[in-house]
């Protein structure tokens, strides 16, 4: 998939049920849709770590997610540089 992903106005779950401006899922629908794609696609969370590299012994997802929030509020953080005059 390529390109910026914009909501539909359709809850992506497949419920069929119609979302608010800008929402992609209804409140809870995402994990809705998260645990049927990994079980259909991994067998479940422990295939779908390991698949990826987070299996014991490789990358670590507690320190994965910590360096991720990291970098966000470092961006968020981050002036922004004003034009000269």
């Amino acid at each position: 998939m390529t390109g910026r992903l914009l909501p539909t106005g359709t809850c992506w779950c497949g419920c069929g049920q119609e979302t608010a401006i800008g929402s992609f899922f209804l409140p809870g629908h995402d994990k809705i849709a998260e645990a049927a794609v990994v079980l259909e696609e991994y067998g479940g969370v422990p295939a779908f770590l390991a698949q990826h590299g987070y299996a014991p012994g490789g990358k670590n997802p507690c320190e994965v997610l910590t360096a991720w929030k990291q970098r966000t509020r470092q961006r968020i953080k981050r002036p922004r540089s004003t034009p000269s005059s």
